[in-house]
């Protein structure tokens, strides 16, 4: 299921409208997201009666394990090399890569 087009994000504080950037909102009020998305995963329920529950969600850092490449790059001697450049970024979007010259 996508949550294009609809306000799903923005329920469960993954996406922030422009004058909630500033604003520590993001990973339960703990962090000022400064983007307009951020990283998150939630788990839901749909019980035998049709009734959705919301079970669990993980931000920031709690959703690492899901990216293979993390697990990967914690173990190598510079890891994630994050200090020089900042956070994510060696990380492109399809849609970000150029003509394959850089």
């Amino acid at each position: 299921m996508s949550s294009g087009g609809n306000d799903f994000n923005y329920d469960y504080r993954v996406s922030f409208r422009p004058e909630e950037q500033d604003e520590p909102v993001y990973n339960f009020g703990t962090i000022v997201p400064r983007l307009a998305d951020r990283e998150g995963m939630s788990v839901f329920y749909r019980d035998a009666g049709g009734d959705v529950f919301h079970t669990y969600s993980a931000y920031a850092r709690g959703i690492d394990i899901l990216n293979a490449a993390y697990n990967y790059l914690d173990l190598v001697p510079k890891g994630r090399d994050e200090e020089a450049r900042g956070p994510l970024f060696w990380v492109r979007r399809r849609d970000e890569y150029g003509d394959g010259t850089a």
